[in-house]
């Protein structure tokens, strides 16, 4: 039975998002769940368990299947009428709770030295490394093409192919797929049969109802036969693959994947352009709901190009941007991939947006992005598909597992450790090599050789670490709900963990490129050139955080060129550094086969690094912010934005596959009225012209900001892009508020 948009009740079924609005942001707070549909949360707890201890030989990949099983369907459920959606159930993160204990029994036991270091580093603010298992997207088309019961199909000739040739652990994981998509497929089918069952009881939401039964009946077993089973068949895979114990980064090319539904509804006159805003705006508001503008949201990616290279955008592109604007809140985040054959109305309707304070956006100019992938062994097709994961990440859509943010490394701190052979100045702990007393070098290329150095030691035990912990993922979290729709895991019967994926990449994020080359080039110019101060003056001065030292400090902040200013030698500099950074990481392979993939950004780094990097030679004092982005370094970038651009453009973003990004504030004075919208668009394209990779922007003044912190209650709903996702200005704790404060006047000393 197909989903009808008709009500023949008395109570509208369209029209109805402002006034449940309210009750729609609370809707994941306390559910009301049916107590007749299934057990209670600490009844079905000790059933998971209970079944997990009657069966502990089974591999793990079993364990976790039946677990997931039992939750979804002996779970309390719940369906909304007031929604157009069903997803409520009650899990209680058992699986979740499941997963975590497997990790931490592994950190415990066979990953117990590498953790533990790791978490000395991370500490330290030196690097953090873990098992990424939060930056993946599923293969959504791979889903949606033929629905779950494909999936299930393709298993199953898959399996049949292999026959006895098939190992114990092949034969599990296609035993799990088959046990996770029966369970999912019954679960839709309960959502169903309890919205049908709700009508009599109300009839005044007939409608939803009667559309989420007839959608929950057709996905997500089937494939959708509208736009509103798509939304649907989404929303509850992406709620299932996290119960499951990955965390959904990317949720597709919203307007590739989505448009054919979207278009053969409008042409069979099934949906109105302002019921699809509509839909989409009951759909985005789930995720807002889900972190309640706290977190770091969820990325739908908007533009770009299909895989022969034509371009996406196309009318469901502006309904997008239409439910976003209307809905006007920081999550979910949207990136827009530009290339040379994108619609100026893109550039334009998009910086209208974010000049308007709608700036949940990452702009990403696909030239970079795609000859990166290409150098890192993607075909140009399979690249043209990527999808940021998470913030900017690229990964190819359907086929890779990325794990983007399995490693992150401050490169200032390879300078402290050059300045101290090897020792991490604040703790006092041996991290690095002993490279030399640097009082005694008597060149520059003296201390690149050992800042090289340094950093090369700590970025290769980083990668075993990493290797290391990759290698206890079959054990710590089993994925095969997620591993089905990814390309090559059901063909080679091997899950996502195990290297089963078609791409399998390792991302290595380099923080505070800003910061390592301007504390080089200040000592370069300062000891080795002019012979102003001695090394055995710096070294001592900022491990004193420049005690006593105020005129030696003001003359390295502001005599030395710094990064983001199109200074010749700085941006030499610069680039020098994240070609030492990019080569080193893609000398590494990883545990399932792929690579190492640099990445250039900060995100929430830049204060928690900065709180545990000492005083640097380029004046900064101790526990001060790092450099967000590609960025300058935080009050440093004084010859205006149009010089920012010119420096970051000069890096070589074909060597950052795993991403990149440029923060830009700007005043509102800039960009108002017509000339001022022109003058915004000519600035982004100009920065992709020039080869940049993304930009996002903050378009607001100091005082609004201050007057936010003085009367927050008025400025409940202002918006900022904090690093690759957007919070509500209000939230923020004082510091960070601050910090945003300092950077739009350049109050950094």
């Amino acid at each position: 039975m197909e989903a009808t948009l008709e009500t023949s009740t008395q109570a509208p079924a369209w029209g109805t998002l402002q006034q449940v609005r309210d009750h729609l942001y609370d809707q994941f707070q306390d559910p009301p769940f049916d107590p007749a549909s299934g057990l209670p949360v600490d009844e079905l707890e000790r059933t998971v368990r209970a079944y997990l201890t009657a069966h502990p030989a089974l591999p793990r990949v079993l364990q976790k299947a039946h677990a997931y099983r039992l939750v979804v369907t002996r779970g309390q459920i719940h369906v909304d009428p007031l929604d157009w959606y069903a997803d409520k159930l009650n899990h209680g993160g058992i699986v979740r709770r499941i997963r975590d204990e497997w990790y931490a029994e592994a950190k415990a036991g066979p990953l117990s030295k590498e953790a533990g270091w790791f978490d000395e580093m991370h500490r330290l603010g030196v690097a953090r490394g873990l098992l990424d298992m939060g930056h993946i997207s599923p293969g959504w088309e791979n889903m949606l093409c033929g629905g779950l019961g494909g999936v299930l199909a393709e298993a199953h000739r898959q399996r049949d192919r292999l026959g006895a040739a098939a190992t114990v652990e092949q034969s599990a994981f296609y035993e799990a797929v088959e046990i996770v998509y029966q369970a999912t497929i019954a679960l839709a089918s309960r959502f169903a049969a309890q919205a049908r069952a709700m009508i009599p009881d109300h009839p005044e939401h007939e409608a939803h109802l009667a559309a989420i039964a007839a959608n929950c009946e057709q996905v997500p077993a089937g494939p959708p036969r509208t736009f509103h089973q798509a939304l649907q068949f989404v929303w509850l895979m992406h709620e299932l693959i996290e119960m499951e114990g990955e965390m959904v980064r990317s949720m597709g090319h919203f307007d590739r994947t989505l448009y054919p539904y979207y278009r053969a509804d409008i042409e069979a006159g099934r949906l109105t352009r302002a019921q699809a805003v509509e839909l989409i705006q009951f759909f985005w508001i789930r995720y807002h709901a889900r972190t309640r503008g706290r977190h770091n949201g969820k990325n739908f990616l908007l533009g770009g190009q299909r895989a022969d290279g034509s371009d996406v955008t196309n009318e469901l592109t502006e309904v997008a941007l239409q439910a976003y604007e209307g809905l006007n809140v920081p999550d979910p985040k949207l990136s827009v991939r530009y290339h040379p054959g994108s619609p100026d109305w893109l550039y334009r309707r998009v910086a209208g947006l974010i000049r308007a304070g709608h700036n949940s956006f990452v702009l990403m100019n696909d030239d970079p992005a795609i000859a990166g992938m290409v150098k890192r062994g993607k075909t140009p097709a399979d690249a043209r598909t990527y999808l940021p994961i998470g913030c900017y990440e690229p990964a190819v859509d359907g086929k890779e597992v990325g794990c983007t943010m399995n490693l992150v490394v401050n490169l200032a701190k390879g300078v402290e450790l050059a300045l101290h052979d090897g020792v991490d100045p604040l703790s006092g702990v041996q991290v690095g090599p002993h490279t030399g007393d640097p009082r005694r070098f008597t060149t520059f290329e003296q201390l690149w050789e050992a800042y090289t150095a340094q950093m090369e030691a700590l970025l290769t035990r980083c990668a075993e670490y990493v290797r290391t912990h990759e290698r206890q993922w079959p054990q710590i979290n089993p994925s095969p709900l997620i591993a089905a729709t990814i390309d090559d895991c059901l063909a080679r019967g091997k899950d996502i963990g195990r290297g089963g994926a078609h791409y399998n990449s390792v991302g290595a994020v380099g923080v505070a490129l800003a910061n390592a080359a301007d504390a080089l080039l200040a000592l370069k110019q300062a000891v080795y050139e002019e012979k102003r101060y001695r090394m055995d003056e710096v070294i001592a001065a900022i491990d004193r955080d420049y005690e006593g030292q105020e005129a030696m400090r003001q003359y390295l902040r502001h005599r030395v060129p710094k990064w983001g200013n199109a200074d010749p030698e700085a941006d030499r500099l610069a680039r020098r550094v994240a070609d030492h950074y990019c080569a080193t990481i893609h000398s590494f392979r990883n545990a399932r086969g792929g690579p190492f993939q640099a990445a250039l950004f900060t995100l929430d780094f830049q204060l928690t690094f900065g709180r545990a990097t000492g005083a640097l030679p380029d004046g900064r004092r101790a526990g001060a912010p790092l450099a967000p982005g590609v960025g300058a370094s935080p009050g440093c970038d004084r010859e205006g934005v149009t010089a920012l651009m010119r420096s970051v453009t000069g890096l070589d973003y074909t060597e950052t596959p795993n991403g990149a990004v440029l923060d830009v504030m700007l005043h509102p004075s800039a960009t108002r009225g017509e000339e001022g919208l022109d003058a915004l668009v000519a600035l982004i394209v100009t920065f992709f012209a020039r080869g940049g990779y993304a930009l996002q922007l903050n378009i607001i003044d100091a005082e609004t900001l201050r007057a936010a912190q003085r009367c927050p209650e008025h400025y409940a709903a202002l918006q900022i892009r904090v690093t690759g996702w957007s919070v509500y200005f209000v939230t923020l704790p004082r510091d960070e508020q601050d910090m945003f404060i300092a950077r739009n006047t350049h109050a950094f000393n």
